[in-house]
């Protein structure tokens, strides 16, 4: 049981997808609230959500999940700065502080340094240092952010270094596709990803150009593991001084109840 929530909250936190549009900061980035129900052999189990802050090409992540399986239940709430890097040209993450009650109890909290190539964390007291010559290391925000960042950009293939609670963990990913499949929006064109390199498991991703090239849904498949998460709901909120848009966007299973202009 601990290890199916533990695959759960890794395939959240992993793989959702975060932020607006492709930078330098010039872009206009939009605050967003995205929610997403959660499955378990297509057993409805609970539901993870992920609300963003910006402020000048910086970014506050907020993430709340709870998942219920039968007895057990965990919660997961996390915080996380992010910010984007012209010299990396790519998001790196400034810091996370994440807590888990339940199953998988306990607290974790990780500053980031030098470009990204050194990050330090601190789980329950235990504190351990990782650095990377080659590559920036990223959490999970950060991760979804360039993975996104990448997909707008049309690229096919991308890898990271992503931080975990006690180790990093060299992750691969290539588009496979596009495909049509039903959402909680419709039926939407969406970008197949997978991720590669890794034979005892089935990671896929399906970002909608039409929705924001957000992911709609997410897979994982790995022994009795059978995991799916899709998105619900999505609300945009842009400051009503940019010029780029003036209006707040709701996109749920009924529609679109105010239409903005992004860039």
């Amino acid at each position: 049981m601990k290890s199916i929530i533990l695959s759960i909250l890794v395939l959240l936190s992993s793989f959702s997808s975060l932020l607006y549009a492709a930078l330098p900061a010039q872009y206009h980035q939009c605050n967003k609230t995205l929610t997403y129900d959660v499955y378990f052999h297509n057993h409805k189990i609970g539901m993870f959500e992920r609300n963003l802050n910006w402020n000048e090409g910086n970014v506050d992540i907020y993430t709340y999940s709870k998942v219920d399986m039968l007895v057990t239940k965990s919660i997961l709430k996390q915080q996380s700065k992010v910010e984007w890097s012209p010299e990396e040209n790519t998001f790196l993450t400034q810091s996370f502080d994440r807590m888990i009650s339940g199953v998988m109890a306990g607290n974790i909290s990780a500053k980031f340094s030098d470009n990204g190539r050194r990050s330090s964390v601190s789980n329950d007291g235990k504190t351990l240092t990782f650095f990377d010559n080659d590559m920036p290391i990223l959490d999970g925000d950060a991760v979804a952010s360039q993975m996104r960042f990448h997909l707008i950009n049309g690229d096919q293939a991308f890898d990271f270094m992503l931080q975990e609670a006690d180790e990093v963990n060299h992750y691969y990913f290539a588009v496979k596709g596009q495909e049509t499949i039903n959402t909680n929006f419709g039926r939407v064109n969406t970008i197949r990803v997978e991720q590669i390199k890794k034979s005892d498991r089935k990671v896929v991703l399906w970002f909608a150009p039409s929705v924001d090239f957000q992911l709609v849904r997410a897979t994982y498949k790995r022994k009795v593991l059978d995991l799916k998460a899709t998105l619900v709901r999505k609300k945009t909120q842009c400051p009503p001084t940019t010029p780029l848009t003036a209006t707040t966007t709701t996109l749920t299973p009924s529609g679109i109840t105010s239409q903005s202009l992004h860039q």
